[in-house]
């Protein structure tokens, strides 16, 4: 006897609640695992065209399979051509997995690589708002807050961006990306002192990279 689980989404259309059931066939389920773990391998060794080919029947016979969608994005991140694609398959999953903020900010990434600002600094709020919800123990949220910054620190809003890396600093502590990053906002508004404090402490964990902003600005 084949048995069927059914997943349950609820959204929200016209202020009305509706659901939508989703089946799916454990047979179905079990091959998108075996699937998603092939797939991790060929990313791992560089296969990602191949990757995200077996993955894309995954998404669309069994789309509430969540990890199917984290490999299409380790896999066509690295396809630049395949972008369109892969927005569009984000943009799916968000609307099966609500709320979800780890999708939000693979989406904000693939903006922000597209130089699609003002679309990735949406996305990365998104993904901020939701990690509220499901909690900041997830490994990643300071990345969401520190990739929003960097978004305001490339289009000019520094105040903002340092308000991201000083929370980013609170979830991540001793983050010598952050501090480097804290100091270019700090110096770009206009505040050496406190860029020059950011740049040392990045040196003192082991960023060598702010050596030439130290030396012509630190003096």
């Amino acid at each position: 006897m084949k048995y069927v689980f059914a997943i349950v989404v609820f959204f929200q259309f016209l202020g009305v609640q509706a659901q939508e059931v989703y089946e799916v066939d454990p047979e179905e389920r079990n091959n998108s695992i075996v699937i998603a773990k092939t797939a991790q391998d060929m990313i791992s060794k560089g296969n990602y065209e191949t990757a995200s080919k077996i993955l894309e029947p995954v998404m669309d016979k069994d789309p509430t399979f969540h990890p199917a969608y984290v490999n299409y994005y380790n896999a066509i991140r690295n396809i630049p051509q395949k972008t369109d694609k892969l927005i569009e398959a984000l943009k799916s999953a968000m609307e099966i997995f609500e709320e979800d903020d780890e999708l939000a900010y693979y989406l904000g990434n693939i903006y922000q690589e597209r130089k699609q600002y003002d679309d990735a600094i949406k996305a990365y709020s998104s993904a901020i708002a939701y990690s509220k919800i499901n909690g900041e123990d997830f490994p990643i949220v300071w990345a969401y807050h520190f990739n929003r910054g960097n978004c305001h620190l490339k289009t000019k809003k520094f105040e903002r961006a340092i308000s991201d890396y000083d929370y980013a600093l609170k979830l991540s502590p001793d983050n010598s990306d952050i501090l480097t990053n804290r100091g270019t906002s700090h110096y770009q508004a206009n505040n050496t002192v406190k860029a020059c404090e950011d740049w040392k402490e990045a040196k003192r964990l082991g960023n060598n990279s702010v050596d030439k902003y130290l030396n012509s600005f630190c003096k």
